[in-house]
């Protein structure tokens, strides 16, 4: 493959072509605005430092008519994306998983209705209602498990699927299987699992013969780290370092690298007249709504009420008479769409290094394609005026109260009838003292003028819990739930340990682990007006001394907490990960300081006190960087070598095997 990518790039140079033309592999007639859109939106998305390169694919009746890759595959080499670079695609990878447990329904060997328990014994929890978890409430995200329990990384570590059923045993579902849905991955590494054990092949080797081979896709299989052949290389969008190829653990979940033309065979086998390798009764139903109860207390669609997609059907896409599915994917490095058109035979891909809004770059491209084939598009609704405001009705009071949004945020929400609005603060650090939004009521909903256009929101109650509901999102045309309401326990409880304000630092992260800015330094939070609750990578409920369970129940990948002791320490433990308090740590000094791995294999840290210039000395597989609380690696040994300046605040992390050592000069 390096001798054909070579050739094509002299080809570049020799011609003296434009970029775009040159690199394009299929360009057909009668798709100009198909091919204008993309061009424009992909080059947008680069030039706008969301993207390093790109790669897009059109598919009609089953003939790729369009096909081009953007940028530079590898900087150092001058090699362009071409039609055949593959990129990492994230969770479109899920979608692989929903048609090998398809696969296995049609050969009578899976039923979805059947729980995960019965084809997996292994799977227990501390929760008794694991047990009514059944195959579809995987795919529809229904099932209730708490999240993502696994890292990305650039080299393999530990098995996901033994690391997801041993964190389980001790774990507590979120909701009642089947009663919302909340975007999960944790379900998605139990069905490749089901997979595996029904089919008696690995999974990736299932995909390869019943899926990868019979729908021609050459150019498709597990993430770029492990493939270890040409991909789109990942360069950070501020410092474009060079990054090694990402390697993704779950293959179900997230973990193949795909190229756009084979992304649209794929999706061709979903199509009427397409290369289908289903059933039509299974193909019948991966395309169908998969509702829960609680879609019937909104007004609009919510997403994820589907069969693996994002959703089954674009609301905005539906008035206009057109089904449209589709399922976006993401990693640390890369952002990938896949967008069906069923009925008509149509399929779009688009793969980015990088994390841009990925469902905006392809609609553009959608939108020309409908265009060029003469269907109707989704007509834009017409802006309005607001109409005013009006008095708050009688009864609105009892909504009054604390909330919670998925991103640890707590928040009072408060009505003042003079000014006719609802004014919502937030809480805990840093918080501002008038509202941090303030919303106008007008016919039961509460409105605020965003980005141009009026938001509209309402409350809805569920079982008892209430939410605050965003309605009509822009782009998707459903509700999605912002908060969720919380209520101070009568018998508020603390934890074992200082919590408010302290400082904790992860101990269990792989030297080849992809960093998280906002994981590995965090600081915990307690807060006055809410008793019995605390902020650790979200808010929790104090239930004893030890033990803090999920109060932001309707969103994703939140975590229980558990204080452990390890000899004279006390860690916390969220879900798989664990984290000891930053005053335990030693400050750097100036002149020799030295870190050693202890026999568990923990990370190590230092804290600086006092600014300094560190030159770092790290072992072979070790992993040494300067982290400054929520941003970006000051210093990472994985890109980075010579000399960092340390700010006075920031910590030294040092990860490695048992008996490692990294040596630090401070000066």
């Amino acid at each position: 493959m390096k001798k054909t990518v070579f050739l094509a790039s002299l080809l570049v140079v020799l011609l003296g072509l434009s970029a775009p033309l040159a690199w394009a592999g299929v360009a057909a007639k009668g798709y100009d605005n198909t091919v204008a859109a993309a061009r424009e939106s992909l080059w947008r998305a680069i030039t706008s430092g969301g993207a390093g390169s790109a790669t897009v694919a059109v598919m009609d009746g089953g003939r790729i008519v369009y096909s081009e890759g953007f940028g530079v595959a590898d900087r150092s080499l001058g090699l362009p994306v071409l039609s055949g670079t593959p990129f990492n695609i994230g969770s479109t990878s899920k979608m692989f998983a929903a048609v090998a447990v398809m696969l296995l329904v049609d050969e009578g060997k899976i039923d979805l209705d059947e729980a995960v328990s019965a084809y997996l014994p292994e799977f227990v929890m501390a929760d008794e209602r694991y047990r009514k978890i059944t195959v579809r409430m995987l795919f529809n995200h229904s099932s209730g498990l708490p999240g993502s329990t696994f890292t990305f990384g650039y080299a393999r570590g530990d098995d996901p699927q033994e690391l997801l059923l041993e964190t389980l045993k001790e774990s507590h579902l979120k909701h009642d299987p089947g009663a919302l849905s909340i975007y999960c991955n944790d379900g998605f590494t139990l069905a490749e699992r089901i997979v595996e054990r029904l089919s008696g092949k690995p999974f990736l080797a299932f995909l390869e013969e019943r899926v990868f081979r019979p729908l021609a896709m050459s150019g498709t299989g597990p993430s770029l780290g492990e493939r270890g052949d040409e991909g789109a290389v990942y360069y950070a969008p501020l410092s474009g370092k060079r990054y090694p190829p990402e390697w993704v653990p779950v293959y179900g979940a997230g973990g193949l690298s795909s190229t756009a033309e084979d992304l649209c065979r794929f999706g061709d086998s979903f199509t009427s007249g397409g290369a289908g390798i289903l059933s039509e009764k299974s193909l019948g139903e991966m395309l169908r709504l998969q509702p829960t109860p609680f879609l019937e207390r909104l007004e609009r669609p919510q997403i994820l009420h589907a069969f693996g997609w994002d959703y089954a059907g674009f609301p905005t896409f539906g008035k206009a008479g057109l089904q449209v599915v589709a399922k976006t994917g993401g990693t640390g490095c890369y952002s990938t769409d896949l967008v069906v058109v069923p009925a008509h035979r149509l399929v779009i891909a688009v793969s980015l290094s990088g994390r841009a809004e990925i469902e905006a770059v392809i609609r553009p491209v959608l939108e020309g394609l409908l265009k060029d084939k003469g269907l109707p598009l989704p007509s834009e609704a017409a802006l309005q005026k607001f109409a005013g405001s009006e008095p708050i009705p009688a009864g609105f009071d009892d909504w009054a109260g604390f909330y919670v949004d998925g991103d640890g945020g707590v928040y009072r929400f408060a009505f003042d009838d003079e000014r006719r609005s609802l004014d919502i603060f937030r809480l805990g650090p840093g918080s501002e003292e008038g509202p941090f939004l303030s919303l106008t009521h007008r016919e039961g909903r509460f409105h605020a003028f965003k980005s141009g256009r009026v938001a509209s929101h309402y409350f809805v109650s569920d079982g008892g819990t209430r939410y605050f509901v965003r309605s009509d999102v822009p782009l998707y045309g459903v509700d999605l739930v912002q908060f969720q309401r919380v209520d101070p326990p009568a018998d508020p409880r603390r934890l074992g340990a200082e919590m408010d304000g302290r400082t904790w630092l992860i101990r269990n992260f792989s030297p080849q682990a992809q960093i998280l800015e906002d994981f590995c330094v965090v600081t915990s939070s307690l807060y006055p007006e809410l008793p019995g609750y605390v902020n650790f990578c979200g808010v929790l409920r104090v239930e004893s001394a030890d033990f803090a369970s999920v109060a932001a129940t309707a969103f994703r990948d939140q975590m229980e907490l558990r204080l452990v002791r390890e000899g004279d320490e006390t860690r916390a433990k969220l879900s798989c990960f664990v984290f000891s308090p930053a005053d335990g740590f030693p400050a750097v000094a100036a002149g020799e300081n030295r870190l050693v791995v202890g026999p568990d294999g923990a990370n190590q840290w230092m804290r600086m006190e006092e600014e300094a210039v560190l030159d770092l000395s790290v072992p072979k597989g070790g992993r040494a960087l300067v982290l400054v609380k929520g941003e970006s690696p000051l210093y990472d040994s994985l890109v980075d070598d010579g000399e960092v300046y340390a700010p006075a605040g920031s910590y030294l992390f040092f990860a490695g095997s048992p008996g490692d050592v990294l040596e630090a000069r401070a000066r």
